[in-house]
C-alpha cells in the first residue's frame, strides 16, 4: 500500500487548507477515497488539490550532487 497526503485549499476570503492522509494501492484508489472524505466545508469554494505520494526516508535513492 501507498501513503498519498492530499492538501484541499478552500475559502473565498481566506485560504484555509485541509490534509488528509490517505492510504490506497493506487493514485486512482486514492483519489477515490479523497471524494468520499471530502470535507463538506470546502466544496462550494475549493480551487486545489494537491496530491502527493509520500516516500519512506529510509527508501528514498539518493545520488551525490
Amino acid at each position: 500500500m501507498n501513503q498519498y497526503r492530499v492538501t484541499i485549499r478552500f475559502g473565498s476570503r481566506r485560504s484555509q487548507y485541509r490534509v488528509l492522509d490517505v492510504e490506497a494501492a493506487t493514485l486512482r484508489e486514492a483519489l477515490r477515497r479523497v471524494v468520499e472524505d471530502f470535507p463538506a466545508e470546502a466544496e462550494a469554494t475549493a480551487d486545489l488539490i494537491e496530491v502527493r505520494r509520500q516516500v519512506d526516508p529510509e527508501a528514498r535513492a539518493y545520488t551525490p550532487g
